[in-house]
């Protein structure tokens, strides 16, 4: 037989029924933990519905009225797959809040990369199994059912499934109530062995890496060796250490400083997430953490577990309007990554107490968050800001402002 398999990501949104498992008897091999006092912070999205039956889909049988007459098969439909997703991803929910996690706050959508979410878990189900033999009278209804459900939890921070259990619950009522209720109270019943589950409990237990506007302690990065040829004769070194940003909402550019993994770019690049996707000029892609971000001075820090290949050689020495330099980024998104443009250094301004350098160089949507060099290949500052009612001016932060405003040190 051919399986049967329908993929409703979105179908774990909340419904507006009320559950009612506390209401019924609970049959599970292990309790619930409950980690409300230990201050968990680690969110998850339920997000992935999955249904993984065997066709024709037959899952039971179905009675009517008073007296459970009329039996006919009860298919498991599409309609009924909306339906029962749905009371999934209540009921989960419902437990979660009831048990201490923290209630995930951020984007619904289903369609967001799993590396851009801002939660931390993304919770996907398989429906394995299912049976319902009940008899139905109105918004009532009496039987057995049983379920079995594959819990997978995927770590948006290591991009990969870090738990996956099957999991079962039954249930049987004699008497009538709620067809919610009962199908609600068999889904509980599953969910009780997860939740119930230490290696589920302990994903959750490290704590996460607290993003602060304000850092007080400071990173040490060793600055990056002087480049040998000028950028017109050699960009190679600067080109590799240049990235693309990805997020849910869009793209933009970053860098390499050090040899530690970290990486900076603008804070509007990051936005509210907490885990990004990073793409080197080769086309690699590794998933990064923001760890520090100030939303004043719009930069951002980003931790990947990837030594670079080259690190930026940061100049500390005073800049001097007139002279050439190059901007690096990946305007209008990673397709033109490692677009290098000229030109010069216009100015030095204080805007709204915010120190910038002003150039001509050629910034685009996507270039936001990329290195601007000297001609010898020197850091000198981050892309920020241009002015869209004009052409040929940029603005750029002093890679000193970023460096402080992130409490980087440079070796």
């Amino acid at each position: 037989m051919k399986p049967f398999t329908i993929v409703l990501a979105s179908a774990l949104a909340l419904t507006s029924a009320q559950s009612a498992f506390a209401d019924v008897p609970v049959a599970t091999s292990g309790a619930p933990i409950n980690v409300g006092a230990e201050g968990i912070k680690k969110t998850v999205q339920a997000k992935n519905w999955k249904v993984n039956l065997d066709s024709p889909n037959k899952i039971g049988t179905v009675t009517r009225g008073v007296f459970c007459t009329g039996a006919t098969d009860f298919a498991y439909t599409a309609t009924y797959d909306r339906y029962f997703a749905g009371q999934v991803g209540k009921v989960f929910r419902e437990k979660s809040l009831a048990l201490g996690y923290p209630k995930f706050g951020g984007s619904d959508s289903a369609f967001a990369d799993a590396s851009n979410s801002s939660a931390d878990f993304r919770l996907g189900f398989s429906l394995m199994d299912i049976s319902q033999n009940i008899c139905i009278s109105g918004t009532e209804a009496s039987g057995s059912g049983k379920v079995t459900l594959r819990a997978e939890l995927f770590s948006n921070k290591l991009q990969k499934v870090i738990y996956s259990r099957t999991i079962e619950g039954a249930f049987s009522s004699e008497n009538k109530i709620k067809l919610d209720a009962f199908v609600d109270t068999m889904i509980g019943n599953a969910l009780d062995a997860m939740f119930a589950d230490q290696k589920y409990v302990n994903s959750f237990r490290d704590n996460a890496v607290v993003v602060s506007d304000a850092p007080t302690d400071l990173i040490q990065v060793k600055n990056g060796a002087r480049p040998s040829e000028k950028v017109t004769k050699d960009s190679k070194g600067i080109l590799s250490a240049v990235v693309t940003i990805v997020t849910a909402s869009g793209s933009g550019t970053g860098f390499y400083i050090g040899r530690d993994g970290y990486v900076i770019t603008n804070h509007h690049v990051v936005g509210d997430s907490k885990y990004v996707k990073v793409k080197l000029a080769n086309g690699y892609a590794v998933p990064g953490e923001v760890v520090r971000k100030n939303a004043a001075r719009d930069v951002a820090l980003i931790k990947t577990d990837l030594e670079p290949p080259t690190a930026l050689f940061i100049r500390t020495t005073a800049t001097k309007v007139g002279e050439e330099v190059f901007a690096v980024g990946s305007p209008f998104g990673e397709q033109l990554s490692n677009t290098v443009t000229r030109g010069i250094l216009s100015g030095e301004r204080t805007m709204n107490d915010q120190k910038f350098i002003q150039s001509d160089v050629a910034i685009n949507p996507g270039n936001s968050g990329g290195p601007l060099v000297d001609a010898d290949g020197g850091l000198i500052a981050v892309a920020d800001l241009k002015r869209k009612d004009a052409s040929g001016i940029g603005l750029f932060i002093p890679i000193s402002e970023v460096l402080e405003k992130l409490g980087l040190s440079i070796q």
